[in-house]
């Protein structure tokens, strides 16, 4: 009887020790799959910086066509709030650097400018305000940090009996009216079209 007691004990640490081995291997095993797993959802500086660009903040603060610079101001004179959001005007350093690319143009300093939703062409539309004795709104091609075409598309003095404004359409054809202050009629004055490469042409 006392034989059969000490294979018994041998057999039952061996098979213990190959468990305890067996457990060791498997956490091990999950420790580096979990290593491999964190490893590669890890992002990089220029993951994150890849991402940041791919936002779409610069369209939030775009003009969507069209723009009826007439009904612009009747928004801002009866809903400020509604104003900002259907209107955003280019701010912060960007709207410096549209400032300069201005003045070294023509020397103008504008008071407003709106960069316009052009429907993703390879150059940038915009369109600033002046204000003052009295009032002008131009518009600008940009590409590659330079003015390539400009247009006057708006002009008022209260001297006048008339005032030019205008709607740019999604077509992106510009319309220019001449308004009478005091009924408001209007007739158009001249037609332009943007063109695929950013220049802007007179149509007939």
């Amino acid at each position: 009887m006392k034989k059969q007691v000490f294979p018994t004990v041998v057999l039952l640490v061996i098979i213990l020790f190959s468990c305890k081995d067996k457990t060791n291997d498997l956490s091990q095993n999950k420790f580096q799959d979990d290593s491999f797993v964190i490893l590669n959802n890890r992002k990089t500086d220029s993951d994150i910086a890849s991402t940041a660009t791919k936002t779409p903040i610069e369209q939030n603060h775009m003009v969507d066509l069209p723009f009826d610079f007439e009904q612009k101001n009747k928004l801002a004179n009866t809903d400020e709030a509604k104003f900002a959001q259907r209107y955003p005007t280019v701010k912060g350093e960007k709207l410096e650097t549209i400032k300069k690319y201005i003045y070294s143009n023509n020397e103008d300093n504008p008071d407003e400018v709106f960069q316009i939703n052009n429907g993703g062409k390879d150059f940038d539309t915009y369109v600033y305000c002046t204000y003052g004795d009295s009032d002008s709104q131009t518009l600008i091609n940009v590409k590659n940090e330079k003015i390539i075409s400009w247009e006057s598309i708006g002009y008022a003095t209260p001297e006048d009996e008339t005032y030019q404004s205008f709607i740019i359409n999604k077509d992106l054809h510009i319309i220019i009216y001449n308004i009478t202050y005091t009924t408001k009629s209007k007739r158009v004055l001249e037609k332009y079209l943007i063109n695929l490469d950013g220049s802007i042409s007179k149509m007939k």
